[in-house]
C-alpha cells in the first residue's frame, strides 16, 4: 500500500472511531500530508473531500488541472469561474450518499470557504480537521522519513558552501549572509528558504530577524536555517566565530552541546516527550545558567516546521519510532553573545539520532 492510501485508511478509520461523517481538506499541511498538493490557497475553493467508505475526490477550479496531475485521487471534479463551486460540492455529496452530520473542516480554510459552507449545512456539527490528522502526523512513514533526510542533507551543503568564505564574510552584513545561503538553499533544490543570522550581541535575541549589523572580528555568529524539500522541512543552528572566542565563550559552548547531547540522548521510545526538555535543562541548570535558557528544547518537525507536539515541559506525549523533533538548547546573555544548537531529530528502534551530518563543534574562522 502507497503512502497516501496508508495515510487515508488511518484517517478513515479513526473518522470511524471519531464518528465523524465527512472531512474537507483545502490547500494546507493536512490537504499536503493526504494528497500532496502543495499549492497555496486563493480565492477559488479546492477541497478534497473524505467521507468513511467512499473514495476521496476533488472539487477544483478548471485552471488547476496541471497542478493537480500528480495527486494520488484522480477523481476530480472542476468547475470554471462562471460557476457555482458550492453547488457543484452539495450535488457531489448528496449523488455519493454522503452523510453530513459530522464534518471536520480543515484548520486554514478561509472564511470566504466556511461561511458558505455553513448555510448549506446548518444543522451540521462541524469541528477541525486536526482532530482526525494531528495525532497521524506525529510519525513519519518511510516516505516521509526519506525526504527529511534528503532535505537536510540539501541544506547541510548550502550551509558548507556559505560559509566556505571563512573571514571572506567579515565587513559584511547580517541581511547579505542570509542571502546568500537562501540562494545556496534554492540552487539545491530546497522551497521556502530561511534563515536567522545573528551575529555578536544579535545572538542574545533568541528569535533575532536579520538587519544590516555587519560581521565584524571578534564576534559569533549563529544562523538558524531551513527550507522545504517535497513537502518536508529541515530545521538546524550552527555557531561560527570569527578571531579568538573567549574561554568564557568556549564555556558556554561546551556547556550548551552538552545539553543537546544529553536532549537527544533522552529520546528514547516509552519515555515522555518532556524528558528530552528536562534532559537538556538539567545540564544548563547545573552549570548555573538555567535563568539564560528561556525556551522549550523543542517543536514536532514535518511538513511544518513547527508542528506538535513539543519537547517542552508538562508533554507527556510518548516518544515513538517515527517521531522527528528539534532539540536546541541555547543560553542568551544579554549585551554579551548568544549561542543555540540545534538538531533535527528522528526516532528510531534505536532512540534519537541527529537527521543532519554538519558538524556540531565550533567552527572558528582566526
Amino acid at each position: 500500500m502507497d503512502s497516501f492510501a496508508n495515510r487515508w485508511k488511518k484517517a478513515e478509520e479513526e473518522m470511524r472511531r471519531q464518528g465523524i461523517d465527512c472531512m474537507l481538506l483545502t490547500p494546507s499541511s493536512n490537504m499536503k500530508y493526504m494528497t500532496g498538493y502543495s499549492l497555496r490557497a486563493d480565492e477559488r475553493l479546492l477541497t478534497a473531500v473524505f467521507s468513511p467508505g467512499h473514495e476521496p475526490f476533488f472539487i477544483a477550479n478548471a485552471l488547476y488541472e496541471l497542478s493537480l496531475a500528480e495527486v494520488p485521487y484522480r477523481d476530480i471534479l472542476y468547475w470554471k469561474d462562471s460557476e457555482d463551486p458550492f453547488a457543484l460540492l452539495s450535488r457531489e455529496i448528496e449523488r455519493r450518499g454522503i452523510p453530513m452530520n459530522t464534518v471536520a473542516i480543515d484548520d486554514l480554510t478561509a472564511a470566504r470557504f466556511v461561511l458558505p459552507l455553513l448555510g448549506l449545512y446548518p444543522n451540521s456539527k462541524f469541528s477541525l480537521a486536526s482532530g482526525i490528522l494531528a495525532g497521524l502526523r506525529v510519525y513519519k512513514d518511510e516516505t516521509e522519513i526519506e525526504l527529511m533526510k534528503t532535505a537536510c542533507a540539501k541544506a547541510d551543503e548550502a550551509l558548507r558552501r556559505t560559509m566556505a568564505r571563512g573571514r571572506e564574510w567579515i565587513g559584511h552584513t547580517e541581511n547579505e549572509l542570509n542571502s546568500v545561503l537562501c540562494m545556496e538553499m534554492t540552487n539545491l533544490g530546497l522551497s521556502d528558504a530561511a534563515a536567522g543570522v545573528a551575529v555578536g550581541k544579535n545572538a542574545a535575541e533568541p528569535h533575532h530577524s536579520h538587519d544590516d549589523t555587519v560581521i565584524e572580528d571578534n564576534n559569533c555568529l549563529l544562523i538558524d536555517f531551513g527550507a522545504n524539500y517535497k513537502n518536508y522541512n529541515t530545521d538546524m543552528t550552527r555557531m561560527f566565530y570569527f578571531g579568538k572566542p573567549s574561554e568564557k565563550f568556549l564555556e558556554v559552548y561546551r556547556i550548551v552541546n552538552e545539553a543537546r547531547e544529553a536532549g537527544i540522548a533522552a529520546a528514547k521510545q516509552g519515555k515522555p516527550l518532556e524528558a528530552v526538555d528536562q534532559a537538556t535543562r538539567a545540564v544548563i541548570e547545573k552549570a548555573g545558567y538555567g535563568p539564560y535558557f528561556t525556551h522549550r528544547t523543542g517543536h514536532g518537525i514535518g511538513i511544518d516546521c513547527h508542528e506538535g507536539p513539543s519537547a517542552a515541559a508538562g508533554e507527556k506525549t510518548t516518544i515513538e519510532t517515527g517521531m522527528a523533533f528539534s532539540v536546541e538548547p541555547g543560553i542568551y546573555l544579554s549585551g554579551e553573545f548568544g549561542i543555540r544548537i540545534e538538531d533535527q531529530v528522528l526516532v528510531s528502534e534505536n532512540g534519537g539520532a541527529p537527521l543532519h551530518g554538519f558538524s556540531n563543534e565550533l567552527q572558528i574562522f582566526e
